[in-house]
């Protein structure tokens, strides 16, 4: 029996996370059921493909994602089964996979709109307003049986949405002879955990390139200068010091050893970081 994880901003206050896993377990009694998270903000596409990166290369072979945001359809928000290698995700048409994309580097295989009817609800009444309990447990479970996504629908491509896209640049810098003597690379902040730690769109691939060419100068953030390369470990530095690390996923975050650097460098979602190499500018 394949693993279904479950991605959500419903919390855990009210019933519908209980609803979802009711309903998989009544059409999967012998499911695997893993929570990734109920607790992003809501509509946060980009939180939810951040986490998705990160956790898809653990994945078992043939795990199903439910993503349980934006996911009531509409004329222009079909519902889709889309397969990254042997791992499908259903979900709405509604960003996600935009920005998994963006961020992961993957690209699908395949993607289908889903034509499986949804489920009444428990009166029988004709009325769907939660496809996460109503359409996707359905699905999965066509999949789990060994059904291939030509019996979910018929093949589409992505809407390519016009998402508000993190923004990444690098400027080159230049003396007063235009000779080229540093560069500023510019990101933005993906995600925050409940640790303060703030994740940014700036690869590990990008500073390497860069540093190749002109070395470390300092990471901007929040307002603060940090003048210390990247460390590979929180405990490289003294506590409540602040320090830049590349994760695992291959981003770099920006933290605080034993402190919650959010909040104390009033940080967010979209904050900009830049790291800078070579000389600065006059």
């Amino acid at each position: 029996m394949p693993l279904i994880t479950l991605l959500s901003d419903w919390g855990q206050d009210d019933p519908y996370l209980a609803e979802v896993k009711l309903r998989i377990c009544s059409l999967m009694p012998d499911c695997r059921i893993l929570d990734i998270s109920h607790g992003l903000e809501r509509d946060d596409l980009v939180g939810a493909a951040f986490m998705m990166h990160s956790l898809y290369p653990a994945m078992p072979e043939g795990a199903i994602h439910i993503l349980g945001m934006q996911d009531i359809a509409g004329s222009n928000l079909p519902h889709l089964a889309v397969r990254f290698g042997s791992q499908v995700f259903l979900a709405a048409d509604n960003g996600f996979f935009e920005y998994f994309g963006w961020i992961s580097g993957r690209k699908p295989d395949e993607i289908y709109e889903i034509d499986v009817c949804q489920e009444p609800d428990f009166e029988g009444l004709d009325v769907y307003t939660f496809p996460s309990r109503d359409l996707f447990p359905k699905v999965a479970a066509m999949l789990a049986r060994g059904e291939g996504l030509e019996r979910l629908g018929h093949p589409v491509s992505l809407s390519l949405k016009a998402m508000p896209s993190p923004k990444k640049s690098v400027r080159v810098l230049k003396d007063g002879y235009g000779k080229p003597i540093g560069c500023w690379m510019t990101g933005e902040i993906l995600y925050i955990d409940r640790f303060g730690n703030a994740c940014t769109n700036i690869r590990k691939s990008d500073y390497e390139e860069w540093i190749r060419e002109y070395p470390f100068n300092c990471i901007y953030i929040g307002g603060k200068k940090l003048k210390k390369p990247p460390v590979k470990a929180y405990q490289d530095v003294s506590e409540g010091s602040l320090l830049g690390l590349f994760l695992k996923n291959g981003f770099l975050e920006i933290s605080i050893c034993g402190g919650h650097a959010a909040n104390l460098l009033g940080l967010r979602r979209g904050s900009a970081v830049s790291v800078a190499f070579g000389q600065e500018a006059d």
